[in-house]
């Protein structure tokens, strides 16, 4: 056996291996060099990542980003000292245009409207771009670096500078049109989708997939099948994924394993591939993916879990147990943009990082293995936003430090913010989302969420209504017990407050009943958290 090749094995046995083209000297790999090289990608997948940080990639167009050194102040630099142990860095603006170099794609290098600050072409003149100093930062700094791949973005539909020439050439690729989806105001907006059906679709994405890891110092590739849920025409206009379209995205899924396991044994490393699916197996079949065939075939190394619009009671345990029977690690999602305030209850404040504190422990409790944040940025941005990320980045990555921390659950409100059947609906589960109608005749029933221990803390129950006839008090038990007369009843932007006092001992870990009894009007549930707050 060459020397390179004893090097190899060593470095294996070390914990790590990168020993770059042509280290197998031409030959086929060894019995024991390929045994080497699965139990040291099985090793990588089961790295500590206390938090998967995604970054979204437009700080590649942020004002005042034109150096490596700026750039990297954004959203990088203020990553150290955080729970943050991975990074996930995206370049898709949409299918087949990227913030990366590539030769294989189309680069997008607009520097119209709001684009006027892109760094992209001043980056590429001194040989890198944004993707490029991500990695070497988390290199540096002993972070990982994962390239996130939108396998279907749509941000294309409203923006039209992130129209690919590859959409333009052939409309067939694309579900509709800009002209048709006007009259829509669910699912069919998003016009520019790519049919998954389309011939030309599989081999685009291997190409580019391959360019990236031949490219780039990353430690493998994510595809993100949240960003846009929809592969098929029929499902885009309303119907459901067949049998035949599942085994679409299994085959190239399957396909893209394979390139990533030859790429690994090409350059010596384990790469490793992850997939953001929807939360459930029944909703993760919704969108054509058999995750559990995924996993069952050892396609996937590493799974992060749903979009995070309503994180406070999604329903994660079954997938999270299903990952781990194949030992493969599971961390759901959180995203900023579930974690604010929606009408009528604000006009889009975030909510408290104790907010972030309940969702956090609420998914370490259910097995988690760590925390994926989405839009959460610690710059550009004012100092409060930068220092709320950053807050959040220094405390959701620890169970026991949550356990000590303040807490507010809460029931989704999210539903009130998309409309009815668009996008997120369908890989996410609403049932349980407000705003819910109150019955005059007999008392409503809801569900709340909550993780932890209580001892130690007080507990108040904040329900905000709409519609509450002037002068009128809701009657309201929680877990069976009768609440005494609020505390306190204010009025916040569009909605009436008010503050409960709750027994700590009525709290318990998982679903709380909370009843509001009968009330006159037209009012509704806009609003329900429960706040644990540390005694004095």
């Amino acid at each position: 056996m060459s020397s390179t090749r004893r090097a190899f094995l060593h470095a294996l046995a070390a914990g790590s291996a990168a020993l770059g083209v042509g280290w197998a000297g031409g030959e086929p790999l060894q019995a024991a060099e390929r045994a080497a090289l699965d139990a040291a990608r099985r090793k990588a997948s089961q790295r500590r990542r206390r938090i998967i940080y995604n970054n979204d990639g437009d700080d590649i167009w942020a004002k005042g980003a034109d150096t490596a050194e700026k750039f990297l102040a954004f959203r990088h630099a203020p990553l150290l000292k955080t729970h943050v142990d991975s990074i996930y860095y995206c370049t898709t603006q949409s299918f087949n245009l990227f913030t990366h170099d590539t030769k294989t794609a189309e680069v997008f290098l607009s520097r119209e409207g709001q684009f006027a600050d892109n760094n992209l072409p001043k980056f590429l003149q001194k040989k890198t771009d944004a993707l490029r100093l991500s990695a070497n930062f988390a290199r540096k700094h002993g972070l990982e670096s994962v390239w996130t791949l939108r396998m279907n973005d749509i941000h294309d539909a409203w923006t039209p500078q992130f129209v690919s020439q590859w959409k333009k050439t052939d409309p067939r690729r694309i579900m509709s049109t800009l002209d048709k989806a006007k009259g829509f105001n669910d699912r069919r907006r998003l016009w520019s989708l790519v049919d998954f059906e389309h011939p030309d679709v599989e081999p685009r994405l291997l190409a580019i997939l391959e360019e990236v890891l031949r490219n780039y110092p990353v430690d493998g590739v994510e595809l993100d099948w949240m960003r846009a849920p929809f592969y098929f025409r029929s499902h885009y206009e309303g119907g459901t994924v067949t049998d035949k379209q599942v085994e679409v995205l299994t085959r190239l899924t399957r396909n893209i394993r394979k390139l990533v396991l030859r790429e690994s044994e090409r350059q010596g490393k384990p790469f490793l591939l992850a997939a953001r699916v929807p939360v459930t197996l029944k909703l993760c079949r919704r969108i054509g993916i058999d995750i559990a065939g995924w996993l069952a075939g050892g396609l996937v190394d590493v799974l992060t879990l749903g979009g995070g619009y309503v994180v406070f009671d999604q329903p994660i345990e079954e997938l999270i147990a299903l990952a781990h029977k194949h030992q493969v690690p599971a961390y759901p999602c959180i995203s900023q943009s579930g974690m604010g305030y929606r009408p009528p209850r604000s006009k889009g404040e975030p909510q408290p990082v104790e907010a972030w504190h309940a969702a956090a422990l609420r998914f370490w409790e259910a097995g988690a293995d760590g925390i994926y944040t989405f839009n959460l940025f610690p710059g550009p941005g004012t100092e409060a936003e930068r220092q709320y990320a950053v807050r959040v980045l220094k405390t959701i990555g620890s169970r026991e430090t949550l356990r000590k921390a303040g807490r507010a659950f809460a029931i989704s409100d999210a539903g009130a913010w998309m409309p009815p059947a668009f996008w997120a609906k369908d890989a996410e589960d609403f049932a349980g989302a407000l705003p819910v109608p109150l019955s005059a005749k007999e008392a409503t029933s809801v569900t709340l969420v909550a993780a932890g221990r209580t001892e130690g803390f007080r507990a108040e129950l904040r329900l905000d209504f709409t519609g509450l006839a002037e002068g009128t008090v809701p009657n309201v038990t929680f877990e069976g017990r009768r609440l005494a007369k609020p505390e306190k009843t204010e009025a916040v932007a569009g909605v009436r407050r008010f503050r409960f006092a709750v027994p700590a001992d009525a709290v318990k870990a998982g679903k709380n009943a909370i009843g509001i009894q009968p009330t006159a009007g037209k009012a509704q549930l806009a609003g329900a958290e429960l706040w644990l707050l540390r005694d004095r």
